[in-house]
C-alpha cells in the first residue's frame, strides 16, 4: 500500500504545469520571437501553441502508459540494457535545462536589481531554495505550486488591468511585418519551450494521483490558461510600448511593466509585478530538480545515502557549469542562448515519443 503522503490530486500537479510552460516564456524566448516575427509574433504564437497540443499529447500518453512505472522504469521496459545510457542522457538534458532556468533568473535579477552582488551568489541563493524545496518531496513542492498559483494569477490580473489602458491598436499594424519563415521558426520555438517542459511532471508515477480519472481534464485545462495568458501578455506588450521600443531591450515584458503608475505617485510597480516570473521560474526549477532526484535514483537503485550525494553531485553541478560556459554576459544577452535549450528540448521529446512508441509495440 502506497504511502498517503505520496498521493497528490490531480489540481495540485496541474498548477504546475502553468510555472513548466510559463517560465521560459518570460525569461527567455519572449525577445527573441519579438525580433524575429515582430507584430507576427500573435500569429506564431497561436501557430506554435496549436503545434504544442500534438506534442502535449505525447507527453500525456506517456505519463498515462504503465501507470505503475517511473518515467525511468519505462525506458528500462523500452530499451532493455540500452537503457542506462538513454537514462544519463535524459538526466544531463533535464540539469541542463535546470542550469538555463535557475541561471537565467540569475542574470535578470543581477542586471536589474542586485547589480553589486556577484552572479554566483545570487546563483547559490536560488539553487538552494530550489533544492530545499525538491528535498521535501513532491506534496511540499506542489504545496507551494498551489499557493504561488493563486498569488501569480492575482497579480497577473492587476498587471493587464493597470496597463490596458495604455494599448494602441496602431502598435499591431501591420501585422504581417515578416516572412513566412521567421514566423514558423518563432512558432516552432515557442511550441517546444511552451509544452515540452511538461516532460517534468512525470517526477511522480501517474497512479499516485489519487483522482487520475481527472488529470486530462486538469492537464488540457492548465496549458490553455497558460497559453491565453502568454497571448495577452504578448498582446500587451506589443499594444502598449511597440516593436521597435520592445526590440531595445532584453526583458521586454518587465519593461512594459515598467509603465505602470498607481494613482499618479506610486511608480515601480513592476517590482511587485515581476514577482510573477519569479514564482513561475522557481516552482518550475523546484518541479525539475525533484525530477532529476528521483530520476538518478529509480536509474540506478540508489539507497538513501547514495541518493543524497548523487543529490549534492547535481547540485555542484548547476553551480560550476553556468560560470564556465557563460562566462561572458554577451552570451547571455545574444539570441544564441535561445538555441541551447532548444537543441535539449529536442532530446527530451525525441527520447519521450520513441519510448513510447517502443511500450505501444511491445504492449
Amino acid at each position: 500500500m502506497r504511502n498517503k503522503e505520496e498521493l497528490i490530486n490531480s489540481f495540485g500537479l496541474s498548477t504546475i504545469i502553468l510555472s513548466l510552460a510559463s517560465s521560459p516564456f518570460y525569461g527567455i524566448f519572449s525577445a527573441y520571437i519579438l525580433h524575429y516575427s515582430k507584430t507576427s509574433a500573435l500569429i506564431a504564437i497561436v501557430l506554435g501553441f496549436i503545434l504544442s497540443l500534438f506534442i502535449s499529447k505525447i507527453i500525456l500518453s506517456l505519463f498515462e502508459s504503465h501507470k505503475d512505472l517511473t518515467l525511468s522504469d519505462k525506458i528500462k521496459k523500452a530499451y532493455g540494457k540500452f537503457s542506462y545510457v538513454i537514462n544519463i542522457l535524459f538526466t544531463l538534458c533535464s540539469i541542463a535545462m535546470y542550469i538555463f532556468l535557475t541561471y537565467r533568473l540569475t542574470f535578470f535579477l543581477s542586471s536589474q536589481y542586485l547589480i553589486e552582488t556577484p552572479n554566483f551568489v545570487i546563483l547559490i541563493m536560488i539553487i538552494l531554495l530550489t533544492f530545499y524545496t525538491a528535498s521535501k518531496g513532491i506534496e511540499t513542492t506542489l504545496r507551494v505550486s498551489i499557493i504561488s498559483f493563486f498569488i501569480s494569477n492575482i497579480i497577473y490580473v492587476f498587471d493587464i488591468a493597470s496597463l490596458i489602458g495604455q494599448v494602441n491598436i496602431n502598435n499591431f499594424l501591420p501585422l504581417f511585418t515578416v516572412n513566412i519563415k521567421n514566423i514558423l521558426i518563432s512558432s516552432l520555438v515557442f511550441a517546444f519551450y511552451f509544452s515540452i517542459p511538461l516532460i517534468f511532471i512525470q517526477a511522480i508515477k501517474f497512479n499516485q494521483i489519487v483522482d487520475s480519472k481527472k488529470f486530462k481534464k486538469y492537464y488540457y485545462g492548465m496549458l490553455i490558461l497558460s497559453f491565453i495568458l502568454t497571448f495577452i501578455s504578448m498582446s500587451t506588450t506589443i499594444g502598449v510600448s511597440g516593436i521597435k521600443v520592445n526590440n531595445l531591450f532584453d526583458y521586454p515584458i518587465y519593461t512594459t511593466l515598467k509603465r505602470i503608475n498607481l494613482f499618479s505617485f506610486l511608480d515601480s510597480i513592476e517590482n511587485i509585478s515581476i514577482m510573477l516570473w519569479l514564482l513561475y521560474i522557481i516552482n518550475a526549477s523546484s518541479m525539475i530538480l525533484l525530477f532529476i532526484f528521483n530520476h538518478i535514483k529509480n536509474t540506478f537503485n540508489l539507497t538513501k545515502k547514495g541518493s543524497l550525494i548523487s543529490n549534492i553531485i547535481v547540485i555542484i553541478l548547476a553551480l560550476i557549469i553556468p560560470t564556465l560556459l557563460f562566462s561572458t554576459n554577451d552570451f547571455i544577452e545574444s539570441y544564441q542562448y535561445i538555441w541551447y535549450p532548444f537543441v535539449v528540448l529536442s532530446i527530451m521529446i525525441s527520447i519521450s515519443l520513441l519510448t513510447l512508441i517502443i511500450i505501444k509495440v511491445k504492449k
